[in-house]
């Protein structure tokens, strides 16, 4: 088998699996574990695949600019947003991470709910700032152009000034064994801290985020108190992510 045909056959294998192994890719295609592990390499570094110990998982695959998500799966993200808004209780302080399906939660936030939410998304500063009863702090920095927030050691140090009752966390991926993942080294430094400042975690992840990891660990699953998905999703994850500790909505 040439080296295209198994790099195909790797990734078509992932497509349908989410993780393959590298002793099991070696049985089947009668290869030795040292080409497999320089496959793996060689698609990671195309961005094909995340390699891990062992194997390698799938990426997301979904547009990682804030402007190519903003229109898709709209009906999703607002299903999961509705599960999310009864969490909060007014009087509290609420950190809300970019992304589209955040800004989702941002716009159900009730008129008459009285929080004070810090936040590093421009879109949900425009969607917030004329809500009366929301002290709203924008956690100002160097901007991450594609995803729409700020990052850097000016977010850095706010973060470290603030204790958060609840953190919507956006993220690209998740995965039962890699955690919660970004594609970029500066962003998943801040998410990482968010997770550190937050008393209660959240995250929200359609069907597209499940099963799949990117290159930067933000942290583990057993960091996130409530995961969300859409409601197609809960019982296949209750099934496969029994060992998991987090509570899913």
């Amino acid at each position: 088998m040439l080296k295209e045909e198994r790099h195909q056959y790797i990734l078509n294998r992932l497509g349908e699996n989410y993780r393959i192994y590298i002793t099991a890719l070696s049985q089947e295609l009668g290869v030795s574990d040292d080409t497999l592990r320089r496959d793996l390499v060689e698609l990671d570094e195309q961005g094909l695949l995340t390699k891990v110990h062992g194997g390698a998982v799938a990426k997301s695959g979904i547009p990682h600019r804030f402007v190519d998500r903003l229109n898709t799966g709209i009906a999703g993200k607002q299903e999961m947003a509705a599960k999310v808004i009864p969490l909060f209780k007014s009087g509290e302080l609420i950190l809300i991470d970019g992304g589209t399906t955040n800004l989702e939660v941002a716009r159900q936030i009730p008129a008459g709910m009285e929080l004070t939410v810090y936040t590093n998304s421009f879109p949900i500063v425009n969607v917030l700032m004329n809500n009366p009863k929301i002290e709203l702090i924008f956690l100002g920095g160097k901007v991450f152009a594609s995803s729409q927030v700020t990052v850097g050691i000016s977010v850095y140090q706010a973060l470290q000034t603030i204790r958060p009752d609840w953190l919507v966390l956006g993220v690209c991926s998740v995965h039962p064994q890699q955690g919660l993942t970004a594609p970029d080294r500066e962003e998943a430094m801040v998410k990482r801290l968010m997770m550190e400042r937050a008393q209660k975690r959240i995250v929200l992840a359609d069907s597209h985020k499940l099963n799949k990891a990117e290159d930067y660990v933000i942290a583990s699953l057993g960091d996130v108190d409530y995961l969300v998905t859409e409601d197609a999703e809960v019982k296949s994850i209750r099934e496969h992510w029994a060992k998991t500790s987090f509570i899913l909505l």
